[in-house]
């Protein structure tokens, strides 16, 4: 296990290399201006002043390796718009996207594991077709789309739900808990709606495989009941398709974060980084980048560990 884990963790620093290089080179080759250059009332003068200030005016790479000699230090710089350290920035919104993110997670996994069990052992039938619907309606409808549509439906025509922010603004503190889970049952319902939809395919599928694998029909023999062959030895086979799809959901719910935080004002680091993106706040950008990248990075690699946990073959052959 201890080789598998390094080999593992050594493929890291070439990725995180490449993803650092690409990154720091599309954000500053961007057309355009950061938005404090970005002014029409600004003249040359005074522009070429706060480009030497803030180091734009330099060669790409000498800009690049300043940047990587602070990232070693963990210093991400200070913010282009509002000089604000950018680690102070992303800390401060990583909270309620780790919220966001953390509860539709955990709900695509409470809903996806029994849909697609229950799909797989009730397959070809109505409840077979039935999730299946739900579930290629999932994957199909873009989440900015089923956003509005959560928005229209249940907070203008049936108007239950809030629909922006994370707080209700002066409401009180004894209340704010529940004020916070009722803020947070649309962005995170939409967020994993995909989630729960692709979950529920792959369960399903896996299930299906493990049910006519040999060692099934052997304990079917046996005289076993069907509730002990599902539960003890098909289930647990099942799953190992679905802990590297988990390992891959997180980074994917942080980018898709992005939007459902922006359609319902959502105060995360999604928001933080499309403001950033809109601004060309490029220390801001990058260290989103960084932090998604190192984010996705890490999700594969506990994806990895613990399949080869699970599956002692994969370390084997790895």
């Amino acid at each position: 296990m201890n080789r598998f884990l390094v080999r593992r963790v050594i493929q890291i620093v070439p990725q995180l290399a490449i993803l650092l290089v690409l990154s720091f080179a599309l954000v500053h080759l961007t057309p355009g201006e950061t938005g404090v250059l970005d002014l029409e009332s600004a003249d040359a003068q005074n522009i070429a002043a706060l480009r030497e200030m803030l180091g734009l005016d330099r060669p790409l790479h000498e800009q690049f390796a300043d940047w990587a000699v602070r990232l070693v230090r963990l210093d991400f710089g200070v913010s282009f718009i509002d000089g604000q350290p950018v680690m102070d920035k992303i800390l401060e919104r990583l909270p309620p996207t780790l919220l966001l993110t953390g509860t539709a997670l955990a709900l695509s996994i409470m809903l996806a594991i029994p849909l697609g069990l229950i799909s797989a052992l009730r397959r070809n039938t109505p409840i077979d077709y039935g999730l299946t619907l739900f579930a290629f309606i999932g994957i199909s409808v873009p989440a900015f789309w089923a956003a509005i549509l959560a928005i229209i439906t249940f907070g203008v025509l049936i108007p239950v739900l809030p629909i922006q922010g994370m707080r209700t603004v002066g409401a009180p503190v004894a209340s704010d808990v529940l004020d916070v889970a009722k803020h947070l049952i649309l962005p995170a319902g939409i967020l994993g709606l995909e989630g729960t939809a692709a979950l529920t395919r792959y369960v399903r599928s896996s299930m299906i495989e493990s049910l006519v694998e040999d060692y099934i029909r052997t304990a079917r023999s046996k005289g076993l009941r069907e509730r002990v062959i599902v539960v003890r030895h098909a289930m647990k086979n099942a799953l190992l398709p679905a802990v590297t799809i988990l390992g891959l959901r997180l980074p994917m719910l942080v980018g898709g974060a992005v939007l459902i935080e922006a359609v319902f004002a959502w105060p995360g680091i999604g928001r933080l980084g499309l403001e950033a993106v809109l601004r060309r706040d490029y220390p801001v950008v990058m260290g989103l980048v960084v932090f998604t990248g190192v984010l996705t990075i890490l999700g594969n690699l506990l994806a990895d560990v613990a399949y080869g946990f699970l599956d002692p073959r994969i370390k084997q052959e790895a």
